[in-house]
């Protein structure tokens, strides 16, 4: 892959650790947490967070490790 097209590729992680390459994170569920914007895959995940945001977070977090993965 070259450096302009890497640069150009949109990725994210979502808070489960599921890494999402050339999508966009604007197009899937999101919530503030903490003063910081958390990403989800599903409605369905972001449900749960909802219900108790911090037992999510606590269970999920160390999924957060993976954030620095190169496309």
């Amino acid at each position: 892959m070259d450096k302009e097209k890497a640069k150009n590729s949109k990725k994210f992680v979502a808070l489960c650790g599921r890494i999402f390459r050339d999508a966009d994170p604007k197009y899937f569920p999101s919530a503030q947490y903490r003063g910081r914007t958390l990403r989800f895959c599903t409605e369905s995940c972001l449900g749960a967070f909802l219900a108790d945001p911090d037992i999510f977070y606590k269970v999920h977090r160390n999924s957060e490790k993976n954030k620095d993965v190169k496309p």
